[in-house]
């Protein structure tokens, strides 16, 4: 495919989309299970009513309480659709960010294309885990989880996508290689890289402290918030159905996005730049 969408095969990944995340709602309205909207997908929500126009993908945030019944119940209701990525279901996989994904399908977007899985038309799935109390320890947090999210991607088979050009791009590209070598002379895989991802973002789940962050973005400080800053969450319209997301909105999107009302000029609309799609048997 070339870099960007037409608008067709753009609208047919949209509602793909936007029928997983139909599914997995009436899943959690069933089992009385709270996901709410967030990032990029909360400003098409409060800003389109849907998907920013030339966006790609669906981010629903999950506490980590809530995640062993989310994924018990998909599993067993929704198995036979689709199916979670992550490190764990397969060790090629270096990424943080879950994907519930619909199966027989393909979505490889021009980062991953070298890499040695294939990802699927999917939405993201973030975890909230909580967030260290103490400044230094929360500083800690923070950049271990930022590191270690770096180094799992690195960690993976094939060669990963360097966006910069000229002399940045090459000594970017080195670094990159030289890494990835130590890496595999270490064994160190990306499902190892994985789990201490893990561990560290779980660090504090039994002092249940104050805040949350998903660590799978790669600046969770900007998503940090209390559960009062969830509810009692908002339902608002996403295309043709409803979805949920966090009461103090504004906020947590005016802290990642800045004035996020004001549309991007044309050259910072950017989306997962696809490479091969496949919807499979519909």
């Amino acid at each position: 495919m070339e870099e960007f969408y037409d608008q067709e095969t753009l609208k047919r990944v949209q509602q793909t989309q936007a029928d997983i995340l139909r599914d997995v709602l009436d899943l959690c309205d069933r089992h009385v299970i709270d996901t709410f909207i967030i990032f990029g997908s909360a400003l098409g929500v409060v800003r389109h009513q849907g998907f920013i126009p030339w966006d790609d993908d669906i981010d629903i945030g999950i506490f980590r309480e809530d995640l062993p019944r989310f994924t018990k119940a998909a599993k067993e209701e929704l198995g036979s659709k689709y199916e979670f990525l992550t490190c764990e279901t397969n060790h090629n996989y270096a990424c943080t960010v879950t994907h519930f994904q619909k199966k027989g399908t393909k979505f490889v977007s021009r980062d991953v294309k070298n890499c040695d899985y294939t990802p699927g038309i999917n939405i993201d799935i973030f975890v909230y885990d909580h967030l260290a109390d103490g400044a230094i320890a929360r500083k800690y947090q923070f950049f271990m989880t930022w590191f270690l999210g770096r180094l799992l991607y690195l960690s993976g088979k094939g060669i990963p996508f360097i966006p910069y050009k000229g002399i940045k791009k090459k000594a970017s590209e080195f670094i990159c290689s030289m890494v990835r070598l130590g890496l595999r002379m270490l064994h160190i895989t990306p499902l190892k890289v994985y789990r201490r991802f893990q561990k560290e973002s779980q660090r504090y789940n039994k002092r249940h402290t104050e805040c949350y962050a998903a660590f799978e973005t790669p600046k969770p400080w900007l998503n940090a918030m209390k559960k009062s800053d969830v509810y009692p969450m908002k339902k608002m319209p996403f295309m043709d159905f409803t979805v949920y997301i966090p009461k103090n909105t504004d906020q947590l999107l005016t802290r990642i996005f800045g004035d996020y009302m004001q549309m991007p000029p044309e050259d910072k609309r950017v989306n997962h730049r696809p490479y091969i799609i496949d919807f499979g048997e519909e």
